[in-house]
């Protein structure tokens, strides 16, 4: 299996999770409504991506924009709560630990599925190559 079908599956089991616990967590606690759409934006994004890779696409960029988006949203999230831990400001500390590690986690589990969507083997480059080379004598006998 190449890398970018990796990132797919991957990316398929990571927004089946995690719009069930987002799920969870509006019904639990309503969210102001442009913030709780974005984690709904990034997992469409990945499922359309996976979905697009694994019926034979050769490039991921819904796959690498779903996993872009996913990593900028945790970003922010892990370096403010990593913040307030550090310097002892936020009201509870152990939660602020909890979440700079649950955040953390979601930014390095982004950045390895967008390092595999956007990665290419010589044998997946190769592939594209000859897809290219293809077309291009396609288009050259008309």
């Amino acid at each position: 299996m190449n890398t970018l079908k990796t990132s797919a599956w991957l990316g398929l089991v990571l927004s089946a999770i995690g719009v069930f616990l987002k799920i969870a967590r509006v019904l639990r606690q309503p969210e102001w409504w442009p913030f709780f759409l974005y984690d709904y934006i990034a997992a469409a994004m990945l499922v359309i991506g996976a979905i697009a890779v694994l019926r034979g696409a050769r490039d991921g960029r819904w796959l690498a924009a779903g996993w872009g988006f996913g990593a900028a949203m945790a970003y922010g999230s892990f370096f403010g709560h990593l913040e307030r831990w550090i310097t002892k400001t936020g009201p509870d500390l152990s939660f602020e630990r909890t979440m700079s590690c649950s955040a953390g986690t979601l930014v390095a589990v982004n950045a390895i599925g967008l390092a595999l969507a956007l990665w290419r083997s010589s044998r997946d480059t190769s592939a594209a190559q000859a897809d290219r080379r293809a077309w291009a004598a396609a288009g050259s006998e008309r």
